[in-house]
């Protein structure tokens, strides 16, 4: 569906008292993945992917293992489920971890993090495709990489992968994600750049993609700015910036799912680098392919560190939601501590809290849910219009809407230049609904406009919430 962000360019006219409001999601209050061996006893982190195929969720984590040396850590772990919440780790035998054996579920991968996605247009032997971070320094790189930056990497299977070169294709640090966008045909790749923004170095967020088989250049996406230390000033803590960005394609647009580093003092010695806080998330949305990324207005959290109970030093989010049943749902991680807590401001790691970390398992893996496409949209209170522009109806098609209407709220759709598509002749909509086509008293059927031309659509909202809105051509319902 297409999402109704604010910036939309078919969103031709408002009137009344409208607003533009996010949803929040429902936090499930158990970790759903957790450590529970060698290779992964130091902690589970979703710095990863979960894809569903054949209905199978299959999750590709960061494992940190019993022995870790309080480095990056690139070992890949997988597990796979039927329902989305029971996750099993199946002994794939491919990795000898620490002379300890094949018994494990270690995927034949190295990078932190490890973001799969499946490229449709590929040959077979690169239908999966994962970006990563690795190099000299990371424990349980691979050997034979020359460089330390960001990688690519294509498989036939998801478990035994091959690098797409030996050296990085993107010469930046340490979090990528990436998905692969339907509606653009392409892959869309979100790494973090630190340039020095208002007197300190600043994660920011940088876009590349992957289109016809080959990857682009990086550029700037979301830079921090002002705003960003107010929201953390306020909050507590002294500054901001981007620690990374999971992404969901939404009809034409993508929305991301933005890290949000908040600082808490003191700064690293010698360079007024962030290193320690806590990891919140945010939304932001991108209209269209290269338009720019937009915050939600006031930048509120989506999820706060202190939501999830089993974890409140960081939310870390997958790389992409997947759709269960009438929801979304976005894998994540969280942090039993926070951000640094094992060293301090010289990078120097104390043995003692890296232990503490390590017997208490320093991240465990969650999901949060909401209903699907319920991110954000517009509210009435109690009334008032959203006029849009439909472009896509061109040849007879039925406008779907994603609502909800509190009691004795409705919708009604009318038509402009239309005498039998007004609002007296519309059918309200009621109740709530993913996917309700507006509809009047002789049927539900939209024509395109003269000559090929747009449709005006006018929602006249009463106590109402529109999420979003599809065209949907009027034979696809069978």
């Amino acid at each position: 569906m297409q999402l109704l962000f604010e910036s939309r360019t078919e969103i031709a006219k408002t009137t009344g008292r409208l607003s533009f409001i996010q949803r929040q999601p429902t936090i499930h209050p158990e970790p759903l993945l957790g450590p529970d061996s060698f290779v992964d006893g130091a902690g589970t982190s979703l710095y990863g992917t979960i894809l569903r195929e054949q209905g199978i969720y299959r999750m590709w984590y960061q494992a940190w293992p019993r022995d870790w040396n309080g480095a990056n850590c690139d070992l890949v772990g997988y597990a796979e489920s039927d329902n989305g919440l029971d996750w099993r780790k199946p002994k794939l035998g491919l990795v000898n971890y620490a002379d300890k054996g094949t018994d494990n579920n270690l995927v034949a991968m190295s990078g932190h993090p490890p973001t799969v996605f499946i490229d449709p247009d590929a040959s077979p032997s690169h239908r999966y495709r994962a970006t990563m971070c690795t190099g000299a320094g990371h424990q349980g790189s691979r050997a034979g990489l020359k460089g330390y930056g960001y990688f690519t990497a294509h498989s036939a299977d998801g478990l035994t992968w091959e690098y797409d070169q030996p050296t990085p294709q993107w010469y930046h640090s340490d979090v990528i994600n990436s998905i692969y966008h339907a509606g653009q045909r392409r892959g869309i790749v979100a790494l973090k750049v630190t340039p020095r923004i208002r007197g300190i170095p600043r994660r920011s967020i940088w876009n590349a993609e992957l289109r016809d088989g080959r990857w682009s250049e990086a550029h700037a996406a979301l830079m921090p700015d002002e705003y960003d230390d107010i929201a953390a000033a306020a909050r507590g803590f002294v500054s901001g910036d981007y620690y990374g960005m999971g992404m969901m394609p939404a009809g034409a647009g993508t929305v991301g799912f933005l890290w949000q580093f908040r600082h808490s003092l003191p700064r690293t010695a010698g360079s007024e680098f962030g290193v320690f806080g806590v990891v919140d998330v945010t939304l932001a949305y991108q209209a269209g392919r290269g338009d720019r990324w937009v915050h939600l207005p006031g930048r509120p959290d989506f999820i706060s560190h202190a939501d999830c109970p089993f974890g409140q030093g960081g939310i870390y989010t997958a790389s992409c939601p997947v759709e269960v049943g009438d929801e979304q749902w976005l894998y994540f991680s969280a942090s039993a501590h926070t951000h640094g807590w094992y060293i301090n401001e010289k990078w120097q790691i104390d043995e003692r809290l890296k232990q503490t970390l390590i017997d208490g398992g320093m991240a465990r893996i969650g999901v949060a849910r909401w209903p699907k496409w319920r991110l954000f949209g517009f509210r009435s209170d109690p009334v008032g219009t959203l006029t849009l522009k439909l472009d896509g109806a061109r040849g007879p098609c039925r406008l779907l809407l994603n609502h909800e209407c509190r009691p004795g709220g409705s919708i009604r759709v009318s038509l402009a230049n239309l005498p039998d598509r007004t609002e007296e002749n519309a059918i309200p909509l009621t109740g709530s609904s993913l996917a309700a086509p507006a509809a009047w008293k002789d049927g539900d059927l939209l024509a395109p406009g003269a000559k090929g031309g747009s449709v005006q659509a006018t929602l006249h909202m009463d106590r109402a919430t529109v999420y979003a809105y599809d065209i949907c051509p009027a034979d696809a319902r069978g």
